[in-house]
């Protein structure tokens, strides 16, 4: 019965008939914690794990290898470590973990990047005289690859009789990590008939270290072979068309994957509407986000930006109110999108009702482009509350924060406080130095009613309706903020 419910979905039935049982045997413990492995609900698995008065080698497997298979690696390798003192402390170390675990922990180590924790791993392989297949080997190959131990990657792949695509993969991808293409190419150049996973990493690796123009080449080369690519093929390809601005690239990737019926696949189709914006087809782009049946907040991210970036100003907006789950990305590309399109005050608008509404934190990027936004309306009562609210947050000495805080005290006429910032930044470049020098200019040469004075449009609108309700703590900080850079002043 408990067996029945956890295939139907009844997962709850199972628990209340599994509660109820008056006394459970091991067949039942091991039914119900793999039911709720399969079915996902991790964390109600590992407490009945901890629950369980006779664990055995099977639960243990299951729920690490359910941990890591989720994307979970840090907590599959907490339970591998639980799994050994359990060996150790329960059954004096005459358990015997099998190779599928141990590959799996390695594969959590590679990708948790815990190259420490993987050569114990492959220690203990070592001392209890583990027999190495192909898995195992591959897995070792891949935590020593991704932990940047290239000498020891290489060495377990030179002693495997038939090394699988998996592990040539893995030091092909790590080889290319640490910038080393000449020895990926190596790998790449002796197997006789290579298939698309390899195929598809070395045209990754390509486009992972700037080499764009060979990575396109290598997907002709690989056209001719007669190799049909995948979703991995095209998004690289089409990342390497987006750097060059191949729009020709672009356009003939767009129909390889029409004729793969690859189109509807969101990592194809994001790619493809990044590349047709950076090659400067804007509506190319919105044509493809058209035709797709399904989106997701990324995607619906990255139309945002680029109809902003075509002043389609309206479609922005209707496709940010249209979205069923706003991130803080979304949010903030409408604020940023407003504001650089001459739509300060309702990028303000906007950046109170965000206030208002998230529950989740306000990162440098939103203090930044609504800075930026009082700036350009010459707000300095209302950047300096918002800059409070920066300080609040502990990222008031951000260098993008401080960069837009130069910008809007140059705008709204307090240069001197700009240059006391400047100096006091610890870390200047260039770019800060053309912000500082674009504020002098627009002091002199600009037109003053869009400089000093507080815009008339934004006392219409109620300035007052953007305050932020600071209590006596933040208005208190507002204070400081409001004097940060004065206090040379009486020095």
């Amino acid at each position: 019965m408990i067996e029945g419910y956890m295939k139907w979905g009844k997962i709850n039935n199972s628990l209340d008939l599994f509660r109820s049982m008056p006394s459970k045997n091991e067949f039942s413990w091991n039914v119900v914690i793999l039911g709720l492995v399969k079915a996902e609900e991790l964390s109600v698995a590992r407490r009945l794990l901890h629950e369980m008065p006779s664990k055995n080698e099977k639960v243990w497997n299951g729920l690490i290898h359910g941990y890591a298979k989720r994307g979970f690696p840090g907590m599959a390798l907490c339970l591998f470590k639980e799994c050994i003192n359990w060996d150790f402390n329960e059954m004096g170390g005459a358990s015997h973990i099998d190779s599928f675990v141990l590959a799996t922990a390695l594969g959590a180590c590679a990708d948790a990047r815990g190259l420490d924790l993987g050569k114990q791993i492959h220690a203990r392989i070592i001392v209890d005289e583990v027999e190495v297949d192909s898995v195992l080997a591959s897995s070792l190959v891949n935590m020593y690859g991704k932990g940047g131990d290239l000498d020891s990657a290489s060495y377990i792949l030179s002693r495997m009789q038939n090394p699988d695509n998996f592990s040539l993969s893995a030091l092909i991808s790590a080889y290319s990590n640490c910038g080393r293409m000449d020895d990926a190419r190596k790998i790449f150049n002796i197997i006789t008939d290579p298939c698309i996973v390899l195929w598809n990493s070395m045209i990754a690796a390509h486009v992972a270290c700037d080499k764009v123009s060979e990575a396109l080449l290598l997907f002709e080369e690989m056209h001719r072979e007669g190799v049909i690519g995948d979703s991995s093929t095209l998004s690289s390809v089409l990342n390497a068309s987006a750097s060059a601005h191949g729009v020709k690239n672009c356009l003939q990737v767009h129909a390889y994957g029409s004729k793969l019926g690859l189109l509807d696949d969101l990592i194809v189709a994001s790619a493809l509407i990044d590349t047709y914006a950076k090659c400067g087809c804007p509506n190319e782009a919105a044509k493809v986000f058209n035709e797709l049946k399904i989106h997701d907040t990324v995607l619906l991210n990255s139309m945002i930006t680029i109809y902003f970036n075509c002043n389609r100003i309206e479609d922005a907006r209707r496709l940010f109110e249209s979205m069923p789950c706003k991130s803080l990305i979304s949010w903030n590309s409408m604020i940023i999108g407003l504001n650089q399109n001459g739509c300060p005050v309702e990028a303000l608008d906007l950046f109170y009702r965000m206030n208002r509404m998230m529950d989740f934190r306000m990162d440098k990027f939103s203090f930044s482009s609504v800075i930026s936004a009082c700036a350009s309306i010459a707000s300095f009562e209302l950047g300096e509350q918002i800059f409070a609210r920066a300080v609040i947050a502990g990222i008031d000495c951000d260098q993008i924060i401080s960069t837009s805080l130069i910008d809007f005290y140059c705008k709204c006429g307090f240069v001197t406080d700009a240059r006391k910032l400047f100096d006091q930044m610890m870390k200047s470049d260039e770019q800060l130095e053309k912000y500082y020098e674009i504020g002098i200019v627009i002091m002199v040469h600009g037109d003053e009613k869009d400089l000093v004075l507080l815009p008339t449009v934004a006392r219409t609108q109620n300035e007052e309706g953007f305050l932020l309700g600071l209590n006596q703590d933040e208005k208190a900080l507002q204070i400081t903020s409001n004097n940060r850079y004065s206090m040379a002043k009486s020095s």
